[in-house]
């Protein structure tokens, strides 16, 4: 009687095991359909925008989102960004092409985005470029140069350093505490190029530079990275701006300063209804894996 009794004590027990275990596939289930972008579906291809070879903002977008290629990718490129991408050439352009179309995404400075209100910002990883170190796509400014500066040059670098901490902190991450400045007051010019994402934060400090030291001119050209380093180390401008790290070879010939740290934010038209992508989804749509938007819902 008693065996009888505890069987069916048994069987009641697996049968309402079996039931939660339902209940939380039911749950998870329901909780899976919740991640659906309603929408999705009607944008079609992905239109995968990108900056040119030797910008410091690719170079550095696709190591972070995790698909960096030491010298020649096979495709003709430096890294595996999809051959079919459409190229800008700067931030501005980058910003224009995404806002005209509704199935574009793309990444830029997050200091580019000042003012502009007709693209989206995608969180990455659910974390937004206000995060600072908690989001992924965090990346440095530095300025590089060849050989012992002369007066002038070494006091622009101390008051980067030092009291254009401040500026730097407007709209980008500060490396230094901001600090007094007194200028030597050489007299000169620097020219400085590279990084297009850099040249801005650059042109604030030389404005404000000048101001203090009026004996000096400061010329600010901006190009790419990898054109700004390889300038600098012909001895062809004072300083290059790079907006990645600097490869082996540069660190032999060049020296640097970290002056800045910025964000890569990731944009899409205004009206995409995506609020955040991640690091693996966005690789998959710049190597090519993932081509039409509707594919994230089924992930």
């Amino acid at each position: 009687m008693m065996n009888r009794k505890y069987i069916k004590t048994a069987v009641l027990l697996v049968s309402f095991l079996f039931l939660l275990a339902g209940c939380g596939q039911q749950q998870e289930k329901t909780q899976e359909e919740s991640t659906v972008v309603e929408g999705l579906d009607q944008l079609g291809d992905i239109q995968v925008i990108s900056r040119e070879e030797g910008s410091g903002t690719r170079s550095a977008f696709a190591g972070l989102a995790g698909f960096p290629a030491e010298g020649d990718a096979g495709n003709g490129q430096s890294d595996l960004t999809r051959t079919d991408a459409v190229i800008a050439e700067n931030s501005d352009e980058v910003i224009d092409k995404v806002a005209s179309d509704a199935s574009a995404i793309g990444y830029v400075s997050k200091a580019a985005l000042t003012g502009q209100e007709n693209v989206k910002v995608l969180k990455v990883e659910g974390k937004s470029a206000e995060d600072h170190d908690k989001y992924p796509l965090s990346r440095d400014f530095y300025l590089a140069y060849s050989g012992k500066l002369s007066d002038l040059e070494q006091d622009f670098l101390t008051y980067v350093h030092g009291a254009g901490q401040e500026i730097v902190g407007k709209e980008y991450e500060a490396v230094a505490k901001s600090s007094s400045f007194l200028s030597n007051k050489a007299k000169g010019s620097i020219t400085i190029e590279g990084s297009t994402s850099a040249a801005p934060l650059m042109e604030q400090l030389a404005e404000a530079y000048e101001k203090i030291n009026t004996n000096a001119v400061i010329t600010v050209t901006a190009t790419d990275s990898s054109e700004g380093l390889t300038q600098a180390m012909a001895g062809k401008c004072d300083f290059g701006m790079s907006s990645r790290s600097l490869k082996d070879y540069e660190q032999e010939l060049l020296d640097y300063e970290l002056i800045a740290r910025d964000s890569i934010v990731v944009i899409a038209e205004k009206n995409n209804p995506l609020d955040t992508i991640s690091l693996d989804e966005l690789k998959e749509i710049y190597i090519g894996h993932i081509e039409k938007w509707d594919e994230l819902n089924q992930r």
